[in-house]
């Protein structure tokens, strides 16, 4: 018996195919940078290549003559705390692949060289990246701000960036330990609890409409319904007749 291979077999067999065949094609440019190239495949059989910043647009040349990628899809930063990082997806259209490479960069200066002379489409890009993550893109023909204000402070993607002052605030009250939690002194005092029944109360009701069935621990909160005090009948006891 011949078991056929399903379709979502059959899909991963031709990316993992094509990644084997653009990582050979990729290999060439060990002659541009002197090492042999990183690259793998990460998830979503998209292949990855790791390009060092000094060697940024030397490979991209590489990758548009000699690879056919002619369209830059997207720039994406990274914020990695130690670094950060630029991630650019590029294509092929004529043979429909799809390669990402990242570019590591030092947070403390992080300068990468701009694209745009090889994709010109890398300027709204490159613009946006400055604008979120603080990347400056050297080369760039007019590197501003294209989201927020001119006049802005800070690159809101990055983990560091804060929205406002950071407010110090003083340690809730309601934070003690359980064996202080029980003391008197941590009590809240004045409290309403229910008043424990007394013999003869529902005939005091009667006379006296309104009588508490809650009480305030506190007695010289409490009242109690006496006869002398009592509403006659048919009177309200929120406006008596006067």
């Amino acid at each position: 018996m011949t078991i056929q291979p399903s379709r979502q077999d059959l899909t991963a067999q031709r990316y993992e195919d094509r990644n084997a065949t653009l990582a050979r094609e990729l290999a060439p440019i060990e002659q541009i940078t002197g090492r042999r190239p990183v690259a793998y495949p990460i998830k979503g059989d998209l292949l990855n290549l790791e390009v060092e910043r000094a060697n940024l647009l030397p490979v991209c040349r590489f990758l548009r003559d000699q690879l056919g990628f002619d369209l830059l899809s997207s720039i994406s930063g990274v914020d990695m705390l130690d670094h950060l990082e630029a991630v650019y997806h590029v294509r092929a259209i004529s043979k429909k692949q799809v390669l990402q490479f990242r570019v590591r960069i030092d947070a403390r200066n992080p300068e990468v060289e701009s694209v745009v002379s090889i994709w010109p489409g890398a300027n709204w890009l490159e613009r946006e990246v400055y604008d979120l993550f603080g990347i400056r893109f050297l080369g760039h023909p007019d590197l501003r701000r294209i989201l927020l204000d001119d006049d802005f402070e800070g690159y809101p993607l990055l983990k560091s960036f804060q929205a406002m002052p950071p407010v110090v605030k003083d340690p809730a009250t309601t934070q003690v330990g359980p064996n202080m939690a029980i003391e008197s002194r941590f009590q809240t005092e004045g409290y309403e609890s229910a008043v424990v029944p007394r013999v003869g109360q529902g005939m005091e009701e009667r006379l006296h409409p309104g009588t508490p069935t809650f009480g305030h621990t506190q007695e010289s909160y409490q009242k109690h319904a006496s006869r002398e005090k009592a509403i006659p009948e048919g009177e309200s006891a929120a406006h008596p007749e006067e």
